[in-house]
């Protein structure tokens, strides 16, 4: 059966992805940074796919389900900093990175013998360490996240205004979008949704 492809699909996804993710974060769910890395890779495929011609978009997404892009960041981040011709996202790298080594533990996979840590913040700054043996260390920064997504919204210039009218969020969404967002996206829910929304 033939598919219709369309890129505002893995925009949609994207948003989906990284307000759950937000919720799950902030509620230390242990799936949130997947729910981010999914985010970052449909806002970096949309961006990669939005301008294709019709005729070639099906193979171009097929593309980008395969290495060496799949769930993979790596490469998809570094097109996407091409297509958007942000050498200043440079400074997101080693958030990607991070991000991208937590796809890791979604099937399990701990080093034998070493342990595993594992930490949700929500700003930034000094993390103690309480142990001086070697740990396979994790840590999440939901104040990096919200800046990496809200400055791939801004490089793709998609009008933030666009995403809160088109996903029409409930307002208990719309707090966990909020909710301890220093880097939020400006005008994105410039009003309330309609009753009964």
């Amino acid at each position: 059966m033939a598919r219709v492809e369309d890129p505002y699909h893995f925009l949609n996804r994207a948003v989906e992805y990284y307000i759950a993710g937000r919720f799950a974060s902030l509620n230390n769910l242990q799936v949130a940074p997947n729910l981010f890395n999914y985010a970052v890779e449909m806002l970096a495929k949309f961006q990669l796919l939005r301008r294709v011609p019709n005729d070639r978009l099906a193979v171009e997404v097929d593309k980008y389900k395969q290495e060496p892009y799949g769930h993979k960041l790596h490469t998809l981040w570094s097109d996407f900093k091409v297509s958007v011709g942000g050498s200043n996202l440079d400074r997101f790298d080693e958030v990607v990175a991070d991000l991208n080594r937590w796809d890791k533990l979604r099937y399990g996979g701990f080093p034998v013998g070493m342990p595993t840590t594992m930490v949700f913040l929500v700003r930034r700054g000094p993390r103690k360490t309480r142990s001086a043996e070697p740990q396979d260390k994790y840590v999440l920064v939901l104040e990096d996240i919200d800046e990496l997504f809200t400055a791939m919204v801004a490089a793709s210039k998609i009008n933030p205004t666009f995403l809160g009218v088109r996903h029409r969020l409930k307002p208990a969404l719309r707090e966990w979008y909020a909710k301890d967002n220093f880097h939020p996206m400006p005008d994105v829910f410039p009003t309330d949704p309609p009753p009964g929304i």
